[in-house]
This record gives structure tokens, C-alpha cells and sequence, in this order.
């Protein structure tokens, strides 16, 4: 995917609640030196966003009138990401990577994948990878750990280290993913949602929902709650 980390003018793929909390998050460390010429929302469009008085247009406006511009994905669900991004790679764009180093306790060893977004007050330690399109919000992650595709880790997630998490996945705030082992890594398929305020002490299968302390597939959770209210009656 091509992508860059210089510009001084951007659309913006996403207009809703997920976007805006991005973009407000980002607009002390651009202000001044980058310009939102529209954001651009496939479902609702033609009108001027009431918050950023920039237009909002669809994809093929997009096309029309920007097709030049980086495009800076700030879609929440980690499936459509990767949708939208193989899409605006077929159509030649450029991926917008927002990295704000001043406000992040970044070890220069982190690399990051084209596209992704990494917000103030994240901790990256050594030694960690991610793919393209990645959205980091607040979190912190340890050392030794690779993140797939299209990933995002919400606020004040947590990531210990040796730890292998998969494309797409979801990992929602206050999640604390425990550590692996350099010979054997903690690894989180493809596609797993990880709840809110779950501890994960071990690996994820793809595809899996967990939550909880210990964190556990969903239906097994719903299982203990069954059983729970029946010895309660």
C-alpha cells in the first residue's frame, strides 16, 4: 500500500463519532500545517459537517475531486477498514500514516505499518511491529509484539510482551493482554474481538468474542451466567 507521513492537505475516510475523536486528538499536533479538505461517508453525504465545516462526500466525489490527496482511514470497525483500504489501493490512492511523536513514548526500534494511526499518550515499547492501517488509542504495548492488519487497540488497552495478535482484531478499552513467553508467544487470531475489561491470559482462536477475568469466549460466559442464576434460584 503506498502511504506517506508528509502533507499539508488530507481527506478523511470516516465522519462520524470514531473519526472526530481521532481528528480532535491529532488537530493540536497539525494545527497549522495540515488542512481537512472533506471527509468522505458513503452513506450520508452532501453536506458540511457541523463540527469541522469541511464537506462531507462519498467515494466517488473523492475520486473525482482529490484523487491526489492522502487518504487517512479512520474507520472503527477493523472489517470495513480493511475493506475501504483494499478499495482506495485499487483505486491508486495514498494512505495517510498520523504518528504524533511529540505527545508518544515511542522506542525507536516500533515500526508501523502504512496507514495506521497511532494517537497521543499511546506507550510503544521495542521491538514492536504493526501492519498497515493499524489504530492505536491511548494504549499501552510492552515490548516484543506484532500487530496484524486493520487492528485496533482502544484506550488504555494494555499489551504485555511476546505477544502476536492477528488482522482485523478488536481489542476494546481496558483490555489487558497478558505475557507470553519468548519461546512460545501469547497469539490472538484473525478477526477476534477482545471485550472491554478483559484479561486474556492465553491465545485467542480466530474468530473468537472473550471477555471477562479470565477472559473467555462469550458463550461459555453466558453458560456460568445460566448456571449461576439457577443455583441463586
Amino acid at each position: 500500500m503506498k502511504a506517506t507521513e508528509t502533507f499539508e492537505e488530507i481527506t478523511v475516510f470516516g465522519a462520524r463519532g470514531h473519526s472526530l475523536m481521532i481528528l480532535r486528538g491529532l488537530e493540536e499536533y497539525w494545527r497549522g500545517r495540515v488542512k481537512i479538505r472533506a471527509l468522505i461517508d458513503d452513506i450520508a453525504h452532501g453536506f458540511d459537517h457541523p463540527a469541522l465545516s469541511v464537506p462531507v462526500i462519498s467515494s466517488d466525489e473523492r475520486l473525482r475531486r482529490f484523487p491526489h490527496l492522502p487518504v487517512l482511514l479512520t474507520v472503527s470497525n477493523p472489517g470495513l477498514r480493511g475493506r475501504v483500504a483494499r478499495r482506495l489501493q485499487a483505486e491508486g490512492a495514498t494512505l495517510a500514516t498520523a504518528i504524533c511523536p511529540e505527545r508518544i513514548n515511542l522506542d525507536p526500534a516500533a515500526r508501523f505499518g502504512p496507514g495506521s494511526v497511532c494517537m497521543p499518550w499511546t506507550r510503544i515499547g521495542p521491538d514492536v511491529t504493526t501492519g498497515p492501517c493499524t489504530i492505536m488509542l491511548a494504549s499501552i504495548i510492552a515490548h516484543d509484539v506484532e500487530i496484524g492488519a486493520f487492528t485496533t487497540l482502544a484506550g488504555d488497552a494494555l499489551v504485555s510482551g511476546h505477544v502476536r495478535i492477528g488482522d482485523r482484531v478488536s481489542i476494546a478499552p481496558r483490555a489487558v493482554i497478558a505475557n507470553g513467553h519468548r519461546n512460545r508467544w501469547l497469539t490472538i487470531g484473525d478477526d477476534a474481538e477482545i471485550g472491554v475489561g478483559a484479561a486474556v491470559l492465553g491465545n485467542v482462536a480466530a474468530g473468537e468474542r472473550v471477555i471477562g477475568n479470565p477472559a473467555m469466549p462469550i458463550r461459555h460466559w453466558v453458560r456460568l451466567r445460566r448456571l449461576a442464576r439457577g443455583k441463586d434460584g
